[in-house]
């Protein structure tokens, strides 16, 4: 069994909050007000978590101010609003405060048309049940407000109660924010470093969210604690925590923005919120200097706003989550934890490391090719040597090859590589490469399948080389972007493989390096070299060249079609005025062909959107990355899903054959394109593959959620043999179910990250302190990243061809999750969506800027 921070909760949990119903006419008198800016930036229309901001810092308490709907709307200023609170707010303070808030943002001007409209509305203390539908049917609903708001009465609940560590001599007192959140307010984690010169800070958070389940009746409480660090400068933050009403008084979270003032930047509360508390007459809200935040002094605290350098590592540990699951089981009574039951199914041991030689001629065979030739181009002799002792792994036969510039060295009968020397690729500046790579590239007719593997010294930048390097005059470039669609064009799949640190790092090849370098492939090396390892083995499994270690693990023992449906939404990022407020849905299928016999590789294909056909999974990968990312009218809503659902059903009826076919989706990726996908609609609306059945085909549909938020994490196997009662057992190679109120079965894999599991003590501190517990001699452990467990849930929404044998087709979704591809670790997602979100974010313009068209001859398009 699995422990989960999830609890169901019956109806009579779920408590009460104060409504105030607006009507129409606040809707009428919102859409007048005029667009303002508190920041410089081009003023717009206020939203109405602008006013709830101020509302809050007046009250302290929660307020959430929003349409009383469901789902999108085409104009929310045309739908009733409702402002919803945990306690009622006198009518003189909804005037006064929404008058001054109103003031600020007409710039002087006291037209007060809010004010009165919030002060007529009569409170309402109603149960939160009432506002819950169709849970009888195993697919509750309720309005967009209740899901902000119903977690209230549950952080209360367990503020109420003293929260136990073991090993720490006092209750830790949680203190409830503005928005819900708990912080351990009074009991900050800090290490110092450097001898003292740095100080890092952090305070324990838990996150509570309102989920449905599949099937459940109940809505369920999911509990996210995090650990959250402090700034120690104001510099870049945008949100702050700041106490008021003493020791169990309420902490506000505010907005921050920062405005030019004579001598530098100064920070200021967002959205009016502190002058409209001082027009209330009551205690100002002091934001501090930086000292009080470096020192920790007065009442506010200001958070870290992302990846950086810092003392203390991220997440609160497997110890410390389980301690909370206990405490919650406890505050919580009448809650139901959500569990899920060990289904005796083990997963067999994985097959990992490398194509073994004699079977790489059989993978090459599988992608149509008659050979496959790997580009090595490299800048330093040191980075050549790492490659050539790589490809050591892959060579076949007694006699080790001779590795020479410029010529193909076969290593197998099938699979050859040929090096290069460009310098160009460790250059700062601006290149053509065209003029670089043209006699190196072989020719468009050649038969051959070419990949790439390509030098890069551009490291991963910390926070404070970012800022150094954006205030340089002169910008050293990344070429990465730049050759990944250059060399796509040539339908080659690239790879790179960064700059270590040598001595002689500088040392070129000595001679003319492409022809005259010649290099023994050793058969032996005395260290491993993981980084190389990991990156040839990813270019070939990019290349579509796989072994049958998939085919021996797996239970499909017939042919069968999997597909890979994988959509994200990203922001289309580029020069043109007004392109970061555009957003752009990236969509990429892939058809992986199962072989039915364990000697037999499989095949991956991917979908080319610009033909219109399915292609093997290198060409499929390169044309993909010769295209701009997003499809163009493409979103997630409205017209655009209907656009991405007829493009994928017209993607889906030219597949081939009639194999028996389960459609692989990710769940808070798809719900809004395909309604059968949402819980309140489990099955029963729109699911991908609909234009298939319609021509009679039977289709499997797999909703899969990995969702931090959605999917209740695994703390611990209570049923397991405990050395440390305090230390939770990791999930087991095993899958886990859980049959809703209503029979619908979600199944379950738990897991425990490779670091927790393959990094000794380092990995594993997480579950044997807590951050509050670590002895003064291990403190170093306080500055690296605790993780937990975590699950992937799928359900099998449409049964297909497996309608009499769901089990059999959940344990073989469970095998393509734990049999990596290429890799040495189970992955997140079934291989066929695994596949297609590698694609993704091997494009040039993943989560980056839209590169022009033309771009990828010079980095003067870059």
């Amino acid at each position: 069994m699995l422990a989960t921070l999830g609890f169901l909760i019956p109806p009579t949990e779920l408590g009460s909050v104060t409504l105030y119903p607006l009507t129409e006419q606040f809707g009428a008198a919102w859409r007048q007000l005029p667009g303002y800016s508190d920041s410089g930036a081009r003023p717009r229309t206020p939203a109405y978590a602008a006013l709830a901001t101020a509302l809050s810092a007046v009250t302290g308490q929660p307020v959430v101010l929003m349409p009383d709907t469901a789902g999108l709307v085409d104009d929310e200023l045309a739908e009733p609003a409702v402002l919803v609170t945990t306690d009622p707010i006198s009518a003189d303070t909804l005037a006064t405060a929404a008058r001054a808030w109103e003031r600020l943002i007409r710039a002087g001007d006291d037209a007060d048309t809010i004010g009165p409209l919030l002060a007529a509305a009569t409170p309402r203390r109603a149960p939160l049940a009432d506002y819950v539908r169709n849970a009888e049917h195993g697919r509750p609903q309720a309005n967009g407000w209740f899901y902000r708001v119903a977690t209230w009465s549950f952080a209360k609940r367990l503020a109420a109660e003293p929260f136990r560590l073991a090993g720490y001599p006092k209750p830790i007192t949680w203190r409830m924010d503005t928005a819900g959140s708990l912080w351990s307010w009074n009991d900050v984690v800090t290490r110092t470093r450097y001898r003292g010169r740095e100080i890092g800070r952090a305070m324990h958070k838990l996150d509570l969210r309102m989920i449905t389940l599949p099937g459940e009746s109940c809505y369920a409480l999911n509990i996210l604690p995090t650990f959250t660090r402090l700034a120690a400068h104001w510099a870049g933050t945008r949100t702050a925590v700041m106490a008021r009403g003493g020791d169990d008084g309420t902490v506000l979270r505010l907005p921050v923005g920062h405005r030019k003032n004579g001598e530098g930047w100064e920070p200021y509360v967002r959205n009016y919120a502190a002058q409209v508390v001082e027009a209330c007459g009551l205690e100002a809200l002091e934001l501090g200097t930086n000292d009080d935040l470096r020192q920790l002094n007065g009442s506010t605290r200001v958070l870290v706003p992302g990846p950086t350098e810092f003392p203390l590592g991220k997440g609160t540990g497997t110890r410390f989550d389980l301690a909370v699951a206990r405490h919650a089981k406890e505050a919580l009574a009448g809650l139901t934890p959500v569990e899920y039951e060990d289904t005796g199914f083990r997963l067999p041991e994985q097959t990992t490391g490398k194509i073994a030689p004699q079977d790489v001629d059989l993978a090459i065979e599988a992608t149509g090719h008659p050979r496959a030739r790997i580009l090595a181009l490299y800048t330093h002799t040191h980075t050549r040597q790492r490659m050539i002792e790589t490809l050591g792994d892959y060579a076949a036969g007694e006699q080790a090859p001779h590795i020479t510039d410029g010529t193909d060295v076969a290593l197998t009968e099938r699979l050859c590589v040929r090096f290069h020397h460009v310098p160009a690729l460790s250059h700062t500046g601006q290149v053509d490469w065209d003029e670089q790579l043209r006699i190196l590239l072989p020719s468009p007719t050649d038969p051959a399948l070419s990949t790439s593997w390509l030098e890069t010294p551009w490291k991963p930048l910390t926070a404070r080389q970012a800022r150094a390097q954006s205030r340089s005059a002169t910008q050293p470039v990344d070429h990465k972007r730049t050759l990944q669609r250059h060399l796509a064009r040539q339908q080659i799949v690239t790879q790179f493989l960064r700059t270590l640190d040598p001595p002689n790092l500088d040392e070129t090849p000595p001679g003319e390096p492409e022809s005259e370098t010649a290099t023994t492939v050793p058969k032996q090396r005395a260290a491993r070299d993981y980084k190389a390892e990991n990156a040839l083995r990813d270019l070939l499994f990019r290349s579509g060249i796989l072994d049958t270690r998939l085919a021996r693990y797996s239970s499909f023992d017939e042919p069968t079609l999997l597909i890979g449906l994988h959509l994200r939404q990203q922001r289309e990022s580029s020069r043109r005025p007004g392109g970061a407020d555009l957003t752009q849905m990236v969509e990429v299928l892939t058809a992986v062909y199962t072989s039915g016999a364990p000697d037999k590789p499989w095949r991956i294909e991917a979908y080319d959107h610009d033909s219109g056909r399915w292609i093997a999974q290198a060409e499929g990968q390169t044309a993909f990355h010769t295209q701009p990312i997003g499809q163009p009218g493409h979103a997630r809503h409205r017209d655009g899903a209907e656009k991405v659902r007829e493009h994928i059903e017209a993607a889906l009826r030219v597949l081939p054959g009639d194999l028996p076919t389960a459609i692989f989706v990710d769940a808070e990726a798809g719900r809004t394109i395909w309604p059968g996908l949402q819980h309140a609609n489990l099955g029963q609306g729109l699911l991908p593959g609909y234009s298939l059945r319609e021509r009679g085909r039977q289709v499997a549909v797999v909703s899969v959620n990995t969702s931090y938020g959605e999917v209740p994490q695994p703390v611990d196997r209570p049923d397991g043999r405990h050395s440390d009662p305090n230390k939770p057992l990791e999930p087991q190679d095993s899958l886990y179910r859980r049959t809703s109120s209503t029979g619908i079965t979600t199944w379950v894999l738990g897991q425990a990250s490779r670091t927790y599991t393959g990094f000794g003590s380092v990995g594993r501190a997480g579950g044997k302190y807590t951050r509050f517990t670590v002895p003064e001699d291990d403190s170093a452990f306080l500055g690296n990243d605790w993780h937990s467990f975590t699950a992937v849930h799928y359900t099998i929404v449409d049964r297909g061809p497996w309608n009499e044998r769901e089990p059999a087709l959940a344990e073989a979704i469970a095998e393509l999750c734990h049999q990596p591809i290429a890799g040495d670790y189970r992955t997140k997602h079934p291989v066929p969506l695994h596949a297609a979100k590698l694609i993704d974010q091997g494009h040039p313009e993943y989560r980056g800027r839209s590169l022009p068209d033309g771009a990828g001859a010079t980095d003067q398009d870059d």
